[in-house]
């Protein structure tokens, strides 16, 4: 494969190798190659598995431990530090490597991209995670939406036949009907400046609808779209006036802003409206991706799709059997959701290729599905090894032991401490697998990972894996154990199937060769690009061929 024969590299957030096997039969679509797809050592989540996909590092290499990580440089054992905010901005990915060989690329919502680096080689770049103006909302009648950064605020009401929510004096002039069950789009005012409306997708959604029998209207955030390359101008136009739904709206399912959970007494109400806010953040992405295959000219075009993600970590658990006979209906509309995206993700991107086009579809992660919430520090309080200070916080001047508040799986050791008081590592696992409930299988396991070192003689190569079905949170103050609210998630490696990421190819190219199982995230990059300085508009360069 050759920059001229063009790849569409496309990262499907979240979507495991076991739901993918649930997914498959539903969905009417050629796939030559599916694989489960390992996933990232010692932390498998979101930002570091993205860098190692595209940068062909691990994470020894590149630092990125989780989605966020202990920040050595805050002078504070405690300090957290945002990994999309700290990722290694020298280190060449796919995209870079590929404008040095001459080919031209195009970006839709994928991080680490760096317009400036890639200069003319650039169409177009969507930035779409840039900073938040304002988080999903439910909102009464009687209420506002009011987003003062955007000029917004139209006061809301039912319609006089109650079938729809009114916005009252919207910016565009006088009254908007949303009926119930239906989303619109609200322009934004023209006059707003790009630097706070962004370049394009101009526009919030809502969507009307009823929340245990009463009348609501679901406000789906808004954050600024900016866009990049040579086709900036072009991208600007297109869409301008439709939403780019990116805040989550699963945190209104985790909050109960939806309805009672199904599991919690509800009637699957609550799980279906997700399914429907979500749809709104579906249709901006592949909007987005497939603007992108419709302008062409790209050789390299990758794409992020992160809704499966979203879905699995509020919802995985329904999908996961033994279930209720509710549970059973609201797994049977996730599925059929899930299948319905899928399709129109694959489907409408393969359409639009080129002919002799690769396209590769893969996650970075799985996800387990979730029963139960463990607070290690409260075990480790119990047995002296945490102290608290008068406010509650962890006494980093005192303690021996504390899992990490950045909760990417880390175990912050004080060895000094610890030899004097005659503990060790095992100890710290022993006493945690002593307090795990009888309900809840397996065992807890250090797994070694790149050292972080806090100073002060805090330092540990050690990250935690709790059992199976298990997330770790990093209070002292909960209780050791509790059953999860929470869907999925996935944080240490394990080799637990749910945790498997996929990586498929629809369609196999003549003379492509195969891909052999077990496949990590480090192997895809090389392997796809090995063939880089062989195009024959390409000049041979160090870098091009530099990988680690």
């Amino acid at each position: 494969m050759t920059p001229a024969k063009g790849l569409f590299w496309l990262l499907v957030d979240g979507l495991s190798h076991t739901l993918w096997q649930q997914l498959a039969p539903l969905l009417p679509l050629r796939v030559d190659c599916a694989l489960p797809l390992e996933p990232l050592s010692p932390n498998c989540q979101t930002p570091p598995s993205l860098f190692s996909i595209w940068s062909g590092l691990d994470a020894s290499a590149h630092g990125l431990t989780g989605y966020e990580i202990p920040d050595a440089e805050a002078g504070d054992p405690l300090a957290v530090a945002d990994a999309f905010g700290r990722w290694p901005r020298a280190t060449p990915m796919v995209w870079d490597r590929w404008a040095v060989a001459g080919g031209r690329i195009r970006t839709s919502a994928v991080p680490f991209v760096q317009p400036s680096r890639l200069a003319g080689a650039l169409l177009s770049h969507t930035e779409v995670y840039a900073r938040l103006v304002s988080q999903p909302a439910v909102l009464a009648p009687g209420d506002a939406l009011s987003v003062p950064a955007l000029q917004l605020h139209c006061s809301l009401s039912v319609s006089p036949d109650n079938g729809a929510m009114v916005l009252h004096d919207v910016p565009t002039g006088g009254d908007l009907r949303v009926p119930f069950g239906g989303t619109c789009h609200v322009a934004l005012s023209p006059a707003l400046p790009a630097a706070l409306a962004g370049d394009t997708n101009r526009a919030v959604a809502v969507h009307a609808t009823h929340v245990e029998g009463q009348p609501r209207l679901c406000f789906l955030g808004f954050q600024p779209v900016f866009v990049h390359g040579r086709d900036a101008a072009l991208r600007r136009l297109a869409l301008r006036h439709r939403a780019c739904s990116v805040g989550n709206p699963a945190r209104l399912h985790a909050s109960g802003a939806l309805g009672r959970h199904v599991d919690q007494g509800g009637d699957g109400s609550a799980e279906l409206l997700l399914l429907d806010l979500l749809d709104v953040m579906h249709r901006s992405f592949l909007d987005d991706i497939l603007w992108s295959l419709r302008a062409g000219e790209a050789e390299l075009t990758v794409g992020y799709y992160p809704v499966i993600d979203l879905v699995s970590h509020q919802l995985l658990r329904h999908l996961a059997p033994p279930s209720t006979a509710p549970q059973h209906a609201v797994a049977g509309a996730i599925r059929a959701q899930l299948a319905r995206w899928l399709f129109e993700l694959f489907d409408g991107c393969q359409a639009l290729l080129a002919p002799g086009c690769r396209f590769i579809a893969h996650s970075d992660h799985g996800m387990q599905p979730l029963s139960h919430d463990l607070a290690p520090n409260r075990c480790f309080a119990a047995h002296g090894w945490l102290v608290t200070t008068g406010t509650g916080q962890i006494d980093t001047e005192r303690s021996l032991a504390f899992y990490h508040p950045a909760e990417n799986g880390w175990l912050a050791l004080h060895p000094a401490r610890m030899a004097a008081a005659g503990v060790t590592a095992q100890a710290i696992v022993d006493a945690l697998d002593g307090a795990l409930p009888p309900d809840l299988p397996g065992a807890f396991r250090l797994i070694e990972g790149p050292t972080v070192d806090l100073g002060g003689g805090w330092t540990s190569p050690w990250y935690l894996q709790p059992p199976t079905s298990a997330r770790l949170l990093k209070s002292p103050h909960l209780p050791f154990a509790a059953e999860s609210r929470k869907g999925g998630d996935h944080t240490c490696w394990s080799d637990a199937p749910w945790l498997k990421g996929v990586f498929l190819e629809p369609t196999l190219q003549p003379g492509t060769p195969a891909w052999q199982a077990p496949l990590t995230l480090m192997q895809l990059a090389p392997a796809l690009m090995s063939e880089l300085g062989r195009s024959a508009h390409a000049a041979p360069s160090r870098e091009a061929h530099a990988w680690h």
